[in-house]
């Protein structure tokens, strides 16, 4: 039988869970990340800091989250690279106040949520067709009905697939400060509330291929290949591709040198791609040819 104590014990440490935002593993930042990320935006909500900095050491990311220094650094290193989080260091002795970059936040998780909505839509259209021994011919058509189909079964009523989707991605990024009390009081927060940019700068991924040096002749031919597959390019797609060619060791133009070769729509350090690079090196760097000169053939040299 359970002791008195033991009970009380269990009790104390279910009390103080934290919330989790599964969907911001899927936005690049990885379990760690999307932990740390899921308390940032905590804490942003309930930040007394106009600008929405908040302030937390080492000691309580570890109480909070579990995760160890190292854990936590290189969980801050991959939101920063996302465009995510943004850092400033004041005093002495250093403090470092965190800030969650709430336009860029949002952007990815539109992104994200249009994917999963294109793709649910989809999916739905081609089950709907043969059981009702008809083909969808008019896929927006299509895609609007199936918006209106999933409302109905979690009793809403969507009659604007598009506002559906934005507001799903409204939601995802909200944390309920319901499961979230593991807190200390020397944290500041901030309110992520704000609604998220309704337009966006036309994306030219051509141009942002070129200013992280990539050439134009091959930023095209990946953009032909996805055009080719029909699949959408976004800065944030790119930036992971960049992230992933660090990882690898390789420069920005051989990696999409290498995607457009082997006909991949994303690159990870961890594929197969060290014999396509060989490849491709044995290309930019021939080795000259050798001449042969026959065994018994004397030069002349001539008189000079």
């Amino acid at each position: 039988m359970t002791s008195i104590p033991m009970i009380k014990l269990i009790e104390a440490m279910n009390d103080q869970p934290i919330a989790f935002n599964k969907h911001y593993v899927f936005i690049g930042c990885g379990i760690n990340g999307a932990l740390m990320l899921s308390q940032l935006v905590y804490w942003t909500s309930r930040t007394k800091d106009n600008d929405g900095w908040i302030f937390k050491t080492h000691h309580e990311w570890t109480m909070e989250t579990g995760l160890t220094r190292r854990e936590q650094d290189t969980a801050r290193k991959t939101l920063k690279e996302l465009g995510f989080l943004s850092e400033r260091k004041v005093g002495v002795p250093r403090r470092v106040f965190f800030k969650v970059e709430r336009e860029n936040l949002y952007k990815a998780l539109i992104e994200y949520s249009e994917s999963l909505a294109n793709h649910s839509m989809h999916k739905s259209a081609q089950l709907n067709a043969p059981n009702s021994h008809t083909e969808c011919t008019d896929a927006p058509h299509c895609m609007h009905e199936s918006a209106q189909l999933n409302a109905q079964i979690s009793h809403t009523e969507c009659t604007d697939a598009p506002h559906c989707m934005h507001e799903s991605a409204q939601l995802n990024a909200q944390i309920s400060p319901s499961n979230t009390e593991n807190t200390t009081e020397n944290t500041t927060d901030i309110n992520l509330g704000a609604s998220a940019p309704e337009q966006q700068k036309k994306f030219s991924a051509k141009k942002f291929l070129i200013e992280n040096e990539v050439s134009e002749k091959t930023a095209q031919e990946f953009i032909d290949l996805k055009n080719k597959k029909r699949k959408t390019i976004t800065d944030r797609s790119l930036k992971i591709i960049f992230n992933q060619a660090i990882e690898a060791q390789l420069s920005n133009e051989r990696v999409f040198q290498i995607i457009v070769l082997r006909g991949w729509e994303s690159f990870k350090a961890a594929w197969n791609w060290q014999e396509t690079n060989t490849e491709l090196e044995q290309l930019d760097n021939p080795k000259p040819k050798q001449q042969h000169i026959p065994q018994n053939f004397t030069e002349d040299k001539g008189d000079w």
